[in-house]
């Protein structure tokens, strides 16, 4: 069996002399150590806001609280600055994207996690939810705000329908339907109920109608 050829490059063509040094364990965190930590970012949590304490002494007159209204909404706009930095921080080349090794499974990881380039997968995913939650929040606050406005006593307030509260947040609503189907949700309208009959005959035919 032929020599192990040596090393050209050490010196005087010979091997490196072994490390008179005692053995030492190897402490793997001085080495290979990844470039981002893996420990979630905290962020910031939000102060609780105020909420309106129920009224002292009263002047015998009803009155709607539009104040508790007015307070509702402010506190529930003070949320989306919160959502919105954490959808910045799921948008495409913003976020981590994965890198696993380069075979089939690493690849399928990569692919439901964050897409092939980023932006996709449950990045994008919760991308959606979130940009959609933030509209929602807002949509709520403007909703309150509007209805403040249009009610302000106690007999107008008695005159309000079902069906004007849930004009005044209708956008909220479409903003949280949407929000169930981007999270992959099964979500039904809550727009009112539908009624529908049908028959049919053996022929496979039949007729509906809906209302």
């Amino acid at each position: 069996m032929a020599a192990i050829p040596v090393r050209p490059d050490t010196p005087g063509g010979k091997d490196p002399a072994p490390d008179p040094g005692p053995p030492q364990a190897w402490d793997p965190t001085t080495v290979h150590k990844p470039e981002t930590v893996n420990t979630p970012d905290g962020g910031k949590t939000p102060d609780p806001p105020p909420v309106p304490k129920g009224g002292e002494g009263g002047s015998g007159k009803e009155a709607v609280n539009t104040a508790s209204m007015d307070q509702f909404a402010k506190n529930v706009a003070q949320l989306v600055p919160y959502v919105i930095e954490a959808r910045n921080r799921m948008a495409s080349g913003s976020a981590a994207v994965v890198h696993p090794g380069g075979f089939y499974d690493a690849y399928q990881l990569r692919s439901t996690t964050s897409g092939p380039n980023g932006g996709g997968g449950l990045q994008q995913k919760y991308y959606n939810v979130l940009a959609d939650l933030a509209e929602g929040l807002q949509d709520i606050s403007d909703g309150m705000r509007s209805v403040s406005k249009k009610y302000t006593t106690a007999s107008q307030l008695a005159k309000m329908k079902t069906s004007d509260l849930q004009e005044a947040l209708s956008d909220a609503l479409a903003d949280f339907q949407r929000l169930g189907t981007d999270s992959g949700a099964t979500v039904t309208s809550t727009g009112g109920p539908s009624n529908s009959t049908g028959s049919g005959n053996g022929s496979g035919s039949g007729n509906s109608t809906t209302t």
